[in-house]
């Protein structure tokens, strides 16, 4: 029985029919159902497989009679369950190995979150944005810290130019009313006389030609710099419309174009009703330079956001220029073929002003069309603008 044991790791025991126990090792088996005990003392073999083991009769070498039982049983730590204990051991050994390192992680991929964050907020136009510095290892010469410092000086540099930029041609522009200011008064002051009248009217166009160039680049370096002030008011998108199309009736160069306010029902949003207003007389003056009459203005209600749409009869907008239309100084193939008499001419300002509107409100412009040209300003209903 001690060979059994130390050879197939067996629990075994043998008792009589009594139930007396004559001899054991290992652990005890568990006891035998009836219906086992009976098919044993009949002279059969019971094996059982929860938990593993048999039990077999003991004959009496003479008569062949069942005198006795043997039982046998496999140990807890026999086949299967005996990987318990390496899974606990590498178990424990991944958890001690992850307590220990997770610090070292954190140090490693916070820097780089903190700078992903600021990239992000970089590209998506925050020029101020800049990644923090690790303090308690700023001294460090690794290459998180080194990527993170070379970051923000080239952020620093960026920033500067850009304001630079900025703060020149907004410089200049100012610089230049004083000396038209000066023109005029003089021109106002020279005698007039027939043959001098048509070319101080020239003279008079190219200033008043330039004076609105320099209030374009002022407006849209103040919309670049987000200095312009914003009121948001709530208000019915349809009434401005109403204002847009009777100033179009006054102005000199709409005056003899049909511009409609199509029929619909009241919108209300909530926007800088100057600036928004800016933005749409734009597009009506594109709209009579370039297009073709009636021009017809709506306004509409998409979910929780706001369309107001500028159309016109004209050739449209080549789908290769929609992007191109909307950078500072682009004028396309009608406005750069206009001549000198042309009231189509114009400085290429236009949409980039109306496009920096819309999106400081946090909006989008969309040109579609042919048939026609139709501009699209989507803007929020019901979000205040941000300046």
């Amino acid at each position: 029985m001690r060979q059994l044991r130390a050879d197939l790791r067996l629990d075994v025991r043998v008792r009589d029919l009594d139930g007396r126990t004559i001899a054991s090792v290992g652990e005890r088996a568990p006891r035998l159902t009836s219906r086992e005990e009976a098919d044993v003392r009949a002279g059969g073999v019971v094996v059982r497989r929860h938990p593993p083991g048999f039990a077999a009769p003991v004959h009496d070498s003479a008569s062949g009679a069942v005198v006795g039982v043997v039982e046998a049983s496999a140990p807890r730590h026999f086949g299967p369950p005996a990987v318990w204990g390496p899974l606990t051991l590498v178990t424990v050994a991944l958890l001690v190995v992850a307590v220990a390192t997770r610090p070292l992680a954190r140090r490693i991929s916070r820097p780089l979150e903190r700078l992903t964050a600021a990239v992000r907020r970089f590209g998506g136009g925050d020029l101020a944005a800049r990644a923090p510095a690790d303090t308690a290892h700023a001294r460090r010469a690794d290459e998180i810290t080194e990527l993170t410092r070379a970051f923000n000086e080239m952020a620093e540099r960026v920033e500067r130019l850009v304001r630079a930029e900025k703060e020149l041609l907004a410089n200049v522009s100012h610089e230049l009313r004083s000396p038209l200011a000066r023109i005029r008064v003089a021109l106002e002051l020279l005698p007039r006389t027939e043959d001098a009248e048509r070319r101080l009217r020239d003279v008079e166009r190219d200033l008043a030609e330039l004076d609105r160039l320099i209030d374009d680049v002022l407006t849209t370096a103040r919309l670049e710099a987000r200095s312009l002030p914003t009121s948001p008011t709530r208000f019915d998108a349809r009434a401005l419309l109403q204002d847009v199309a009777e100033r179009a009736r006054h102005d000199p160069l709409t005056a003899e174009c049909p511009v409609r306010v199509a029929d619909g029902a009241a919108v209300e949003v909530t926007a800088d009703r100057g600036l928004l207003r800016r933005a749409l007389w734009n597009l009506v003056e594109n709209a009579a330079k370039y297009g073709a009459p009636p021009i017809t203005l709506s306004a509409a209600r998409a979910g929780d956001r706001v369309a107001l749409a500028v159309a016109d009869e004209g050739r449209g907008i080549d789908v290769a220029d929609r992007e191109k239309v909307f950078a500072p100084f682009y004028r396309g193939a009608a406005a750069a073929t206009a001549t000198g008499d042309d009231a189509r001419r114009g400085v290429g300002l236009g949409l980039t002003i109306a496009r920096r509107i819309v999106e400081m409100h946090g909006g989008t412009i969309t040109i579609d069309g042919p048939p026609g040209c139709r501009v699209v300003l989507t803007i929020p209903g019901y979000t205040v603008p941000h300046g």
